[in-house]
């Protein structure tokens, strides 16, 4: 108690309490901060670091993705972020000063932007203390070179602050073509061969102690790495640039002639499997109506859709092997329109009176509904399941197994008691109704019956490389050994070649009448189901086959859908891709052509191997290893121009000079889009080879955002 100034007591008691609870509280303070001092120093003295430093994921190289002939299909292009740590403790600020006006004069010159813009960016650094301010983003390889050379940067990061970035983006340079089968790399919703073979292209990841500085950016401590990142392997695809760009091109004029929805055409080896071409086109319209088609599903690969007449070769197929029928028997197909269960079928000349009584060689060339229902029915209607169990030996029923993610699942019925089955379901079957296939997997059977009875696996990749090693090698696989009987193979066969036989009563005997090579296939015209009903005038056009007929080396498949032109038909619009295609492999594949054993030149006038100009240590590296004389003029230039004469060859320097045009005629398309990009052009090019033209004559000054065309040959 104590006394106040009037004379009465005061308790002093609660004040007691508090000054005790504040003496509790600072002693379990002191406490802790002995604990954190001495018992768990380690503990935080290792949080810190992990605040301040800590070891990153560093993603390695991804691997080029290539055609078959070598050409890039994908690649990953190394770019850089330019930044300053105005706060380095290390920077000369004296020499800053001195050299400040030669460091914004060059990166003005090298970046593109006035050396005002430069000096600003310097100069808000400083006065907010920044340590992460970007100077430049995504720049190239070729303006990273010089960056570096640039004095004051050339001290180093920790001299100068400046710290150069690399990231990799991933580029292609024949996009669109085979672009989604080819793929998206991206973190998530890969696709194509980007995802199928993600796991060899994309290398192993590595480990670098890096710091965090203001602004949550992380900068490497120094340039060594823990563990060093692994490049990832290159994959080596099936596919041939030269079928690639014609599929395309001739598929593309198909669809904007008749304002198709979507199509597709895959070029296949019939012995291996592997893929030459595929292409995926999907109409797209922009909402001021320009109408423009891209790749923007893998149709081929998973549109599983009713594929019409060309299912017809598995459902005769069957008919033939089940021995209640043969090519000579005849089919009444009467005026071209019967019932089944009070429902109709037509032939597609119903209105001229029909085919009347024809052959079952002629019922496939013909493509008659009628006559392919009537023989599935005349040889399974007592015994139906016996239809399905011959499909299933086929193998149509099961999807292909290819390595590309999304394949479509086929749909054909397994028992007669499935819920969906009905009285119509065999006759349907047997013009290509109630069943789904995708275009691959019908392709795969077609390219079956011209492999003898051998069905393949459908391939994109032959194998891995690293450095130019081979590392892996995928060969063909067989899916089914005998898809059937040697005699029915023999048989279908005949009716393939017979709907395509020139002047004959097939329903594609135009197509190739004037083709120097013969072909074996099927044209189909499907109608398109929408939500359980056919839409009105809404077909899919199809023709499917191989080729040489006598001696078969490839096969292919071309869908078209949802033409708007009002034809429809695959004879008409699907053939024409195929006849292209063939007409193309024919000219340039030696298969096709005798070769004379005697040389084509004398002699003395034959000439040493010529090479596109280009990129010199790779030139030169070509010809030592091949001992071809040379003389190097270049005044070791990086790109040279290549002279050849009988004897030696000649390579002078080609003259780069910034901000204006190079000269790229006679480069690969690689070298060229090298060159171009890296100097921030955007290109544009036609043709597959090399190049021949440029629309920007070659020294003319251009800005950052020029563009240019190029036309190869």
């Amino acid at each position: 108690m104590g006394m106040s100034k009037g004379g009465s007591l005061i308790s002093t008691g609660r004040f007691w309490v508090v000054f005790v609870a504040f003496c509790f509280v600072a002693l379990v303070i002191f406490s802790m901060i002995i604990k954190i001092q001495v018992v768990d120093h380690d503990i935080w003295e290792r949080k810190g670091a992990e605040y301040s430093e800590s070891v990153k994921t560093i993603a390695p190289s991804r691997g080029q993705i290539l055609a078959k002939d070598g050409s890039l299909l994908a690649i990953s292009v190394p770019v850089y972020t330019l930044s300053w740590d105005s706060q380095c403790e290390a920077i000369d600020w004296d020499k800053f000063s001195e050299e400040r006006g030669e460091l914004c004069r060059l990166l003005a010159d090298i970046l593109g932007k006035n050396p005002i813009h430069y000096s600003n960016l310097l100069d808000e650094a400083r006065s907010k203390n920044k340590r992460y301010q970007v100077f430049g983003s995504n720049i190239p390889f070729s303006k990273y070179k010089n960056l570096k050379s640039i004095p004051f940067i050339k001290r180093g990061r920790y001299k100068s602050g400046f710290v150069l970035d690399r990231k990799e983006i991933r580029r292609k340079p024949f996009e669109p073509l085979a672009g989604r089968t080819i793929g998206i790399d991206r973190e998530s919703n890969r696709v194509g061969i980007e995802l199928a073979w993600n796991k060899e292209l994309g290398g192993v990841e590595g480990k670098q102690l890096q710091q965090r500085i203001s602004g949550g950016e992380w900068l490497p401590v120094t340039d060594d790495y823990i563990i060093e990142p692994e490049q990832g392997l290159d994959v080596v695809t099936t596919i041939d640039m030269h079928l690639q760009d014609v599929a395309t091109s001739s598929l593309q004029r198909q669809l904007e002639e008749h304002s198709a929805g979507w199509g597709t055409v895959i070029v296949m080896e019939v012995e291996t499997g592997y893929v030459r071409a595929i292409s995926n086109l999907t109409r797209h319209e922009s909402d001021n109506g320009q109408v423009s088609y891209i790749e923007s599903y893998n149709h081929a690969l998973g549109s599983d859709e009713e594929p019409g007449s060309t299912f017809k070769l598995a459902s005769l197929m069957t008919c033939l092997e089940s021995g209640h029928i043969s090519l000579t028997d005849s089919i009444d197909t009467g005026k071209g329109i019967t019932y089944f269960h009070g429902k109709p079928m037509r032939d597609s000349n119903y209105d001229k009176g029909g085919h009347g009584v024809i052959s079952i060689e002629e019922v496939f060339a013909m493509s008659s509904n009628i006559g392919s229902a009537l023989a599935v029915k005349q040889c399974f209607s007592v015994e139906p399941q016996k239809f399905l169990d011959g499909l299933q030996s086929i193998g149509v029923n099961k999807p292909l197994g290819v390595k590309l993610v999304g394949e479509g699942e086929p749909m054909v019925y397994t028992t007669v008691g499935e819920e969906s089955w009905s009285g119509l379901s065999l006759t349907q079957m047997a013009i290509g109704y109630e069943v789904t296939q995708t275009p691959l997997q019908t392709l795969a059977l077609y390219s079956a019956v011209a492999n003898n009875g051998v069905m393949m696996r459908p391939l994109f990749v032959t194998e891995t490389r690293s450095n130019g090693e081979t590392i892996s090698k995928f060969g063909p696989e067989v899916i089914n050994n005998k898809i059937c009987s040697e005699k029915t193979v023999s048989d279908c066969k005949k009716m393939m070649e017979s709907a395509c036989k020139p002047d004959g009563i097939g329903t594609a005997s135009n197509i190739f009448s004037k083709s120097p090579y013969t072909v074996a296939g099927k044209t189909g015209t499907c109608r398109i189901a929408d939500n359980g009903s056919y839409g009105e005038g809404r077909y899919r056009a199809s023709f499917t086959g191989y080729f040489p007929a006598d001696e078969p080396k490839y096969s292919c498949i071309v869908v078209v859908s949802d033409t708007k032109s009002g034809s429809y038909y695959g004879s008409t619009i699907a053939a024409p891709v195929f006849r292209d295609l063939a007409d193309l492999i024919y000219a340039t594949d030696p298969k096709f052509h005798e070769v004379l054993e005697q040389p084509i030149l004398a002699e003395e006038s034959r000439h040493i191997p010529t090479a596109n100009n280009g990129e010199r240590s790779e030139i030169l590296y070509l010809y030592k290893t091949l001992g071809i004389p040379y003389q190097d003029m270049s005044g070791m230039s990086d790109w040279v121009q290549v002279k050849t004469s009988k004897d030696t060859v000649n390579l002078t320097k080609i003259e780069i000079v910034k901000h204006t045009m190079p000269d790229v005629r006679g480069m690969g398309l690689k070298d060229a889009l090298y060159l171009l990009e890296n100097a921030g052009v955007k290109v544009y090019y036609e043709g597959l080879g090399i190049v021949k033209q440029q629309n920007i004559r070659p020294g003319t000054p251009f800005t950052e955002k020029a563009t240019i065309k190029l036309i190869l040959s």
